[in-house]
């Protein structure tokens, strides 16, 4: 089977093996130098076709618990029966509109992933997919503190943020920690590491933040 997508106009494709692959290998290492192990519950913040969600649900087992939400409701009846076929029982289909609150318990989860979706909070766009309106402080900001709502103690928030140059109102990675933080979050580490990005494997920049309750020391990842 050939899983594919658009990227700049371009055909891109990989086979179901090679992100297969890539889930096994550098995506599992990937979550783990997060912090995602047995038992965790995570939340995949805008998970799509769940790239993530399936690594994540075979790592914390049926002993943990991953939440995956998406506005898609198509893209998460996808994953959802792919997650059946697969055996795995511990994930958990949260539909959303977008608005807050987030439907889920005060310190009930230990890891929240935002990968490739701070960007598209409040960002609105055209039918040519041209930018309508940028996602601003205030979007984000309301999100942010509905994640400290629902983190545990020194529960972790992981961003991978490209984009924000043309979808938000700040340029950079250090904008979003200063919101991360004002909003109880504080720097824990980052990493570089392979990734599946528009349909292609990149390197890119994880950064990971803590809920302020503690501090946790720098992985060696």
């Amino acid at each position: 089977m050939v899983v594919s997508w658009k990227l700049k106009g371009n055909e891109i494709a990989m086979t179901e093996a090679e992100v297969a692959s890539w889930q096994r290998n550098a995506g599992k290492r990937l979550l783990e130098c997060v912090g995602v192990t047995a038992g965790k519950v995570v939340l995949d913040f805008g998970c799509g076709e769940g790239n993530y969600t399936k690594i994540v649900a075979r790592i914390v087992t049926l002993t943990g618990m991953v939440y995956a939400l998406d506005k898609n409701q198509e893209v998460l009846d996808k994953l959802i029966r792919s997650a059946r076929e697969k055996g795995l029982d511990n994930v958990v289909r949260l539909d959303t509109s977008g608005n807050m609150p987030l439907p889920l318990r005060d310190v009930s989860v230990d890891v929240v992933l935002l990968y490739d979706v701070l960007h598209l909070i409040g960002w609105s766009g055209g039918e040519s997919g041209e930018t309508v309106r940028r996602g601003t402080t205030s979007d984000r900001r309301a999100v942010m503190k509905e994640l400290f709502r629902i983190s545990r103690p020194a529960g972790v928030v992981s961003i991978y943020c490209p984009h924000l140059v043309t979808h938000t109102d700040v340029e950079s990675e250090q904008d979003i920690a200063t919101e991360l933080k004002d909003e109880g979050f504080d720097l824990r580490d980052d990493f570089y590491a392979e990734l599946i990005h528009d349909g292609s494997l990149v390197r890119g920049h994880i950064v990971n933040f803590i809920k302020r309750a503690r501090m946790n020391r720098r992985a060696s990842c």
